[in-house]
């Protein structure tokens, strides 16, 4: 996997059709996803979830003030995307969800625009 820097994480993290999709390399191990979604926590400065294991998967809620995400990981699909959680505890919805995911995002991407 290439070096995750929190620019290179928020650059390969496309919001797009009601997801986050990690346009990144795909990890090829289970100690590889756990790191990514840790990075990616820590970037959207969020808590992270029990991680949960499926035979080719994994989802982990990730949790902040402004959203409700499951990390996923699909190994089979080869896919790793973020979606909102339909039930937030904060109510807010999955749109709004997506534009506060979208707005830290930018602002790693544009320190200087805030």
């Amino acid at each position: 996997m290439q070096q995750l820097t929190p620019q290179a994480i928020a650059s390969a993290l496309v919001c797009e059709g009601g997801i986050v999709r990690w346009s990144g390399s795909m990890p090829s191990t289970q100690q590889q996803a756990v790191s990514l979604c840790h990075h990616i926590a820590r970037l959207l400065q969020a808590r992270q979830g029990e991680n949960d294991w499926g035979a080719d998967r994994l989802q982990v809620r990730l949790i902040a003030d402004e959203f409700e995400l499951l990390f996923n990981v699909e190994w089979l699909c080869e896919a790793v995307w973020l979606e909102p959680v339909g039930a937030s505890t904060a109510h807010i919805s999955k749109a709004d969800m997506l534009k506060n995911v979208q707005l830290k995002l930018q602002q790693v991407l544009d320190p200087m625009d805030l």
